[in-house]
């Protein structure tokens, strides 16, 4: 069985749901990822798992990037806010995964996505209906545990349900492999993704910020927008209605996201890049907005949408009444989401920030893995310097004119 000692696995689960025998378990590593696990008591060497495991048959990177990039005519993108501001502000970027959703809870279907529970343990679920969408919104930096949901994706597919079901593009990735066939009345989004953390991180976070009075966090938010939509904050709401709340520069957790030294082993080597995003829809923030439609661009948040297929296409154009477009060229707007295309480089410092993991606080792990350089720290000091110095001099408009004359 090649999937136990496979290196480059996303943990998408798709072993372990077309296991016939339930020979497969999900289990984590030392470093908290999930990793399938076969029970050979239980195996009947069936060989199904292998035949179904999407890393194994995928186009190798180089080859997802070269044709993906001979086929940027077939695909279509677009800047995209939600008409509903309510919605923009209580998502990651412009609103775009809750007008699809919305879509299909209308016409009596069901979304999959990711959600904390109670205990802010984060795996995918199912909703349908428009009040428990919210669950599903936003962005969340670490990996959700996929269960059996594409056994109950296929279940709710043959019942004649149209499903939407939104993840990581491994994630996708695996449900297409799970499924073996299309269906006219599945509907799949992706992200654009810059590789997962261990969830056992994000606990080691969660239980830094569980105490006194406070106790554990009952809800988090990865993405903020009190501060604009590009300062965005991670918070914790607690019980007694207090709260933490920082901005992703300031905050221990995002810092040490970013600096990629904490990521799966397989998202520095992904397959599902470039033409490997098998999904009907990409979205992800449109974070080069601004040098190309600066009338777009008012901190509140817009989503970068790509339209990988014309079934998804079909159905982007059928939720336009909930939402505002215009077309952007491709090539020009995943310059500035280059994990599109990219896989991050595998840190250096990957192996010894695991080894320190288990036994060292969130607080040590920042001080040693987290900090930005002295440079990166003064020339984020002086832009802010110089933005707050206009700002005060001008006025947040006259900041904004300006900004529209230079680009201009």
């Amino acid at each position: 069985m090649q999937i136990e000692s496979l290196k480059s696995c996303s943990g998408c689960a798709a072993c372990a749901n077309a296991c016939p025998k339930s020979a497969i378990s999900m289990v984590p590593n030392s470093e908290g990822f999930l990793y399938p696990k076969i029970h050979s008591d239980i195996c009947i060497q069936c060989g199904l798992c292998d035949k179904t495991c999407p890393v194994l048959y995928a186009k190798s990177v180089d080859e997802s990037i070269q044709s993906a990039e001979e086929n940027f005519t077939v695909r279509a993108s677009f800047a995209v806010q939600a008409i509903d501001e309510n919605i923009r502000l209580k998502s990651s970027s412009g609103g775009i995964f809750t007008c699809l959703a919305e879509k299909i809870i209308a016409e009596g279907g069901v979304i999959f996505g990711a959600a904390f529970d109670s205990d802010l343990k984060l795996s995918h679920r199912s909703v349908e209906t428009s009040e428990s969408l919210e669950a599903l919104r936003g962005s969340k930096y670490l990996q959700s545990e996929i269960g059996n949901s594409y056994q109950d994706v296929r279940r709710f597919l043959k019942e004649g349900k149209k499903v939407l079901f939104s993840g990581t593009p491994c994630q996708v990735g695996g449900l297409k492999a799970f499924l073996k066939k299309d269906f006219e009345n599945l509907f799949t989004v992706d992200v654009v993704c810059h590789g997962v953390p261990s969830p056992a991180l994000f606990e080691k976070y969660v239980q830094e910020h569980s105490h006194g009075a406070q106790g554990r966090p009952v809800k988090t938010a990865f993405r903020r927008k009190d501060d604009g939509w590009k300062l965005f904050s991670l918070s914790f709401a607690y019980a007694n209605e207090s709260e933490y709340r920082q901005t992703l520069d300031k905050d221990k957790y995002m810092q040490l996201f970013l600096k990629d030294h904490g990521l799966r082993e397989g998202c520095y080597q992904c397959k599902f890049r470039g033409d490997n995003h098998v999904a009907d829809i990409t979205l992800a923030d449109f974070w080069g907005i601004g040098n190309i439609l600066p009338e777009m661009d008012d901190d509140k948040g817009t989503s970068l949408v790509i339209v990988q297929t014309e079934k998804g296409a079909k159905f982007f154009d059928s939720c336009k009444d909930s939402f505002l477009s215009a077309p952007v060229n491709m090539r020009e707007a995943v310059k500035y989401n280059p994990s599109y295309f990219t896989c991050k480089k595998r840190s250096p410092l990957r192996n010894k920030f695991y080894e320190d993991f288990e036994n060292s606080s969130i607080d040590f792990l920042f001080r040693r893995f987290g900090k930005s350089s002295l440079k990166q720290r003064t020339k984020r000091f002086v832009k802010r310097g110089v933005k707050k110095a206009f700002q005060t001099f001008l006025g947040k408009k006259g900041l904004e004119q300006l900004k529209k004359k230079m680009r201009g």
